[in-house]
């Protein structure tokens, strides 16, 4: 929290700005097991995550980013090429650059070892280019053209196929017939090449499977589409992604399994079925190893599966928010407690997963590490945390210094693990973990999940000062935010969640915890060490900040000499005062003439006639508006006080003040809205019905001398009581979907002080109940 205005600036914007953003997806999903680090870079496209399925932009290294093609041409001419002059030729170059002057790697290679047939493809395939794709803008091509000419080349790529020598270029020419085919949408012509040239068995090229991807489109047979989309998927990465849309996962599994000629085929139908699954998919992992236990897809199938499992345990248990991309019944009520027993269902299942990992032979797998730390990571979210810390032992032992990716993944379950593995009541932040916490603290969700580990075992003073970072890092918004929620919600409304440290212990700590926080803080306010300063550099800056928000704490549960005394705490005036000059023109825009005063919250009500008329507006501050409430409070009670109906009714008008329809609602928020929202905070009801201030307008009519007073204090009865009818009644109840109907007689009707007032104050009433510009009249009638 940069400064104190910023945080109660925050927690308005997310109600005022609540339609522009609401925590959703990868805003909320917590994940700590990262799947780029496990060399599956040809399977990116199909991380798990609320986007799936979606291109990967961020290859691994440029290694990973070499596809069929390419590898083909540098494999052609013999690696003595650079993958920069194989694309510029692909990519770059069209017909006319195609020549034995250009200084291109590639072509100089072509030309010197005078190999006319690779350089006359070339050529052939880029006169192609400019006809393979769709447009049926008539306005920019001649589509009647196009299809005579396509026509031309794909007869032309089929004579030269059967004239070169070189196979590879066989199937080359072959290819670009049957994709010029699929956009002339001749799909006879491509099932005929296909089986002339590809369908044999035997037939591996990368070609093959490219040439497949068009020849599924000219399969009507749902169930041989399917087949066709596995095979591509696993055997042609570069078609991964477009392949994998074209399996349908409504066709019956047995329907397309009876297409596959052999297990490894079988393993490769298991493998797509299982990525599409966004639902439990043990059962096709099993399968995939059973046909295929070699399949670099296993592995994959597995790390895709581990990042399901932790977003169906973590993101609830942590965040408090479903998880990010659920196939739970839409119709099943989010209640923290049915979150929380999904989770525990979901730990189940993660163990399903760690037993069928325990059977398996590590050295066997094409990526063991994976493997090992996923068991290590599965014993953590199965709450197994000795065995999760013994797997990390013997892992530590084999990491090199060059390592760094795996160790650093490891340190983070590690320390998420010797945390979690504290006794109740006596968990702090380990000596183990600070160096991690340090290492990842721009990962706010991992320095979320110590904090709440720690929270969850009773320390809330650690879990505050850890939640106290995630606003330092200056990460831009949204961007590996941590947004959680509290049990203590009554239910959803938009701004029913967290990202600051400081809304969150306004909310949900009580005033003892907040104490704790100052109190642990200036015990260790002189340590050196960095931990330390890292953990206590932005909270040794709040305290200030935090005696106000203790004050308003006590506040909130009435404890008004409690709260004096917080408020007290600063010595300096001009700061104590700025707690409410910097509000005063949010909560009374008619007092905002010199930004610094407020007409007295003892005399007038928000937007309403003062009771006694003021010629000159206050300079006020916490601490003397609640000194001063104090002292009437102290004055209403002496037996000795004449006028007691006097300072109740001045007390009541307090009260009323620093509800949500008052002037001072700084006195209990920081930052409010415009309607209701129940927020889990201990004076909730009070802020929105009123209760005290009915109260002492009670104590008000029962001391009252004249019957017009006793009518005014009756008429402010009947407005607490009419706050408190419309929170406990909404007119629109939007958990059951019910209206009232006759909404205002149904809340008169109800309304006992309003029917009293017109029963025994006939004439009154009628001067009360048409607005409230008789109410000084009434006020001045006390004696």
């Amino acid at each position: 929290m940069k400064s104190f205005l910023v945080s109660i600036l925050i927690l308005a914007s997310n109600v005022i700005f609540a339609c522009g953003f609401y925590p959703t997806g990868e805003d909320i999903r917590f994940s700590f097991f990262n799947p780029s680090i496990f060399n599956l870079y040809s399977y990116s496209d199909f991380y798990y995550s609320t986007y799936s399925f979606s291109v990967n932009e961020k290859p691994a290294s440029e290694t990973d980013r070499i596809n069929s093609n390419e590898n083909h041409w540098l494999q052609y001419c013999k690696n003595k090429v650079s993958i920069e002059a194989v694309r510029e030729v692909l990519y770059g170059f069209n017909l006319k650059d195609i020549t034995e002057k250009s200084n291109n790697e590639m072509l100089r290679h072509l030309y010197k070892t005078k190999n006319a047939e690779a350089i006359d493809y070339l050529k052939f395939a880029k006169k192609c280019e400019i006809y393979n794709e769709f447009d049926d803008n008539s306005w920019e091509h001649n589509v009647v053209k196009l299809r005579p000419e396509r026509t031309k080349l794909i007869n032309e790529a089929v004579l030269l196929s059967n004239k070169v020598s070189d196979k590879e270029l066989r199937y080359r020419y072959t290819f670009l017939a049957i994709r010029s085919s699929y956009y002339n949408k001749d799909f006879a012509t491509i099932i005929k090449l296909y089986d002339d040239v590809f369908k044999s068995p035997q037939k591996t090229s990368f070609l093959k499977y490219w040439s497949l991807y068009f020849r599924m489109f000219a399969e009507k047979d749902k169930a041989l589409v399917n087949y066709y989309a596995a095979q591509i998927f696993v055997n042609a990465p570069d078609k991964r992604f477009m392949a994998s849309f074209s399996f349908d996962t409504k066709v019956p599994l047995e329907s397309v399994l009876r297409h596959a000629r052999n297990n490894q085929e079988k393993a490769n139908i298991y493998l797509l079925a299982g990525i599409k699954r966004t639902d439990q998919s043990l059962y096709y992992l099993k399968q995939v190893y059973k046909y295929n236990p070699k399949s670099d897809g296993l592995s994959f199938l597995l790390l895709r599966e581990i990042n399901k499992i932790e977003d169906w345990v973590f993101t609830p248990y942590y965040s408090l928010f479903s998880p990010s991309l659920t196939s739970y019944d839409e119709s099943e009520k989010s209640s923290t407690a049915t979150i929380l027993k999904r989770v525990e269902r979901d730990r189940m299942y993660a163990g399903e997963v760690l037993s069928f990992i325990n059977t398996i032979n590590f050295k066997k797998r094409d990526n063991p590490l994976l493997w090992k730390m996923s068991k290590a990571y599965l014993y953590f979210v199965t709450k197994d945390n000795k065995n999760c810390l013994n797997e990390i032992s013997k892992l530590e032992q084999n990491f090199s210094k060059k390592d760094s990716l795996h160790s650093n993944q490891m340190e983070i379950i590690k320390a998420m693990a010797l945390t979690a593995n504290q006794q109740t009541g006596k968990a702090f932040v380990l000596d183990a973990v600070k160096p991690i916490l340090l290492k990842n603290e721009n990962d706010k969700k991992f320095v979320f999940a110590i904090g709440r580990e720690l929270e969850y075992k009773g320390n809330f003073t650690d879990a505050a000062l850890l939640y106290s970072k995630l606003t330092e890092v200056s990460n831009s918004r949204y961007d590996n935010e941590a947004f959680w929620k509290t049990s203590k919600n009554k239910k959803h409304y938009y701004a029913d969640y967290f990202d600051d440290y400081f809304d969150y212990i306004n909310m949900v700590y009580t005033p003892e915890q907040v104490e704790d926080i100052i109190e642990n803080t200036k015990q260790n306010e002189k340590k050196s060490d960095e931990f330390s300063l890292w953990k206590y550099s932005l909270i040794k800056k709040e305290i200030p900040h935090l005696y106000d928000l203790i004050g308003t704490k006590y506040i909130r549960i009435n404890k008004l000499y409690k709260a004096l005394s917080y408020f007290d705490l600063d010595s300096d005036e001009d700061k104590r005062q700025s707690v409410i000059r910097t509000y005063d023109c949010l909560w009374e825009k008619e007092s905002c003439g010199d930004g610094y005063s407020v007409k007295d919250p003892f005399f007038a009500l928000a937007y309403t006639p003062e009771f006694v008329s003021q010629k000159n507006y206050l300079s006020i501050n916490k601490y003397v508006f609640t000194k001063r409430l104090i002292s009437y409070l102290e004055r209403a009670k002496d037996p000795k006080e004449k006028n007691k109906d006097y300072y109740n009714f001045l007390i009541a008008n307090c009260y009323y003040n620093m509800t949500f329809y008052g002037s001072l609602k700084v006195m209990r928020r920081y930052g409010f809205t415009n309607d209701f929202q129940d927020y889990p905070v201990i004076d909730n009801d009070e802020f929105y019905e009123c209760n005290l201030a009915k109260k002492y307008y009670g104590f008000a009519f029962k001391n009252a001398k004249t019957q017009k007073f006793k009518a005014l204090c009756l008429r402010m009865m009947g407005k607490c009581e009419l706050n408190k009818l419309r929170h406990k009644y909404p007119e629109y109840d939007y958990e059951t979907n019910e209206t009232i109907e006759n909404y205002d007689t149904f809340l008169w009707n109800k309304n006992k002080y309003y029917q009293d007032l017109k029963s025994n104050y006939a004439d009154d009433y009628a001067m009360l109940s048409s607005g409230c510009e008789n109410y000084a009249a009434y006020f001045q009638a006390r004696r």
